[in-house]
């Protein structure tokens, strides 16, 4: 509650603060982007009712509302859906999309990157919900880009690499220079400082980020970044998910059917689903609207037993088993490299759709190798838990 009051004393101070100014900037021919294919114009309150009632009604956020939609009632935020040239999962080149979310009537104070929460069905892209939950911050004069990542938005009919962090951190940074490119069109030069947050699989993302941008984003300073309640570490998951048999989302058929085609391992799936998910996975696990997470979610249920081979839940795992946990280790977001930046953790003890021992794991390995992490933890499961998160983030962005 203290925060959130903060909150409100803080926006009154920060509306009309300079920051970055409208500038002549250079309009080069671009490599990266491609055109606008949308565009539309949001305000507090549309953001707010964005994040749903599990969220805006928790105590954090509920006090929050009234208020600050008044302080905020005059800014409009532009949304800027484009489309932008990168490359897939094997290198081929394609075209992707994403949104910049643009404040209007107020200074521009930085820009923020954020990696979207995602659902299951390809329909579901950031793109494809104006105004989307994770911009709120662009009322406060924040630019916010957010890619749809491949496999949403315009190239939705690719299926989604899951938690694959090398091809997530190249879409993304490409989704910034087509971000570069066209924010020149209209007259602001883009700054190499940003911020990156990311919150459930956006959490996994949001990280993949950030090495990406410190391994080849020679062009890129990275100020503040904010994870939540990702699935940093997938094999961590998975042992953590055989060792409770618990899951209240549908994310490991998914992510063993996107390893299946992208490592190819030709595996035997007799072997690692069973009932009426191995009669029917390749159907429910197309990522159509029809078969969206409730849809398999009220057919599977949360308990994993009713669903995976009984050899998932047992120390010795079969060949199947075995061919998937190699390749779970290599889509570690955590191994063989350390952050340079303090990085902001933030993760639910009961969280039950992405475990708990993915933002532990991420927290002591990179604390041995040095890195400055601040984890914070808490109750309110993985949806409930989000408002924490963004809280802290708002706080920040508002008074730096």
């Amino acid at each position: 509650m203290k925060k959130a009051g903060f909150i409100l004393l803080s926006i009154t101070a920060i509306l009309g603060w300079s920051g970055c100014n409208k500038a002549d900037a250079p309009v080069d021919s671009p490599r990266y982007f491609i055109e606008v294919i949308n565009t539309t114009t949001a305000r507090f309150d549309d953001f707010f009712a964005s994040f749903g009632e599990g969220v805006t009604n928790s105590d954090e956020l509920s006090f929050v509302e009234p208020l600050a939609s008044l302080l905020l009632k005059d800014i409009t935020v532009s949304a800027y859906v484009i489309t932008y040239r990168t490359v897939d999962y094997y290198g081929n080149p394609i075209v992707a999309s994403g949104t910049i979310y643009f404040p209007n009537d107020t200074r521009v104070r930085g820009v923020v990157e954020v990696a979207p929460i995602a659902f299951i069905q390809k329909t579901s892209g950031a793109s494809g919900r104006i105004p989307s939950t994770e911009a709120m911050q662009s009322c406060f004069g924040y630019i916010t880009i957010i890619p749809d990542f491949i496999g949403y938005g315009v190239s939705q009919d690719i299926y989604h690499p899951f938690l694959e962090p090398e091809i997530t951190g190249r879409v993304a940074y490409d989704m910034r220079q087509a971000s570069r490119e066209f924010l020149r069109t209209i007259g602001y030069e883009l700054p190499d400082k940003t911020n990156i947050a990311g919150y459930s699989l956006g959490g996994s993302m949001a990280m993949a980020m950030v090495r990406y941008y410190q391994e080849h984003g020679e062009d890129v300073k990275i100020d503040k970044i904010g994870i939540g309640c990702g699935c940093y570490e997938p094999a961590a998951a998975f042992d953590a998910f055989a060792r409770t048999g618990k899951s209240s989302y549908c994310l490991i058929p998914t992510l063993i059917y996107s390893i299946n085609k992208y490592h190819n391992l030709n595996l035997d799936f007799s072997k690692i689903f069973t009932g009426d998910l191995l009669a029917n996975y390749e159907e429910w696990l197309d990522r159509s609207d029809e078969h969206d997470q409730w849809f398999i979610n009220n057919r599977i249920g949360s308990d994993l037993h009713n669903y995976m081979h009984p050899d998932f839940f047992t120390e010795e795992k079969n060949e199947e088993f075995d061919k998937v946990n190699r390749v779970l280790k290599e889509l570690s977001h955590v191994d063989g490299w350390t952050p340079e930046k303090e990085l902001y953790l933030y993760h639910a003890e009961d969280d039950e759709s992405v475990p708990f021992e993915c933002a532990r794991y991420a927290y002591e390995e990179f604390t041995k190798r040095g890195a400055t992490i601040s984890f914070f933890s808490g109750t309110g499961g993985h949806v409930g838990y989000a408002a924490q998160m963004f809280i802290s983030l708002y706080l920040y962005l508002i008074l730096r």
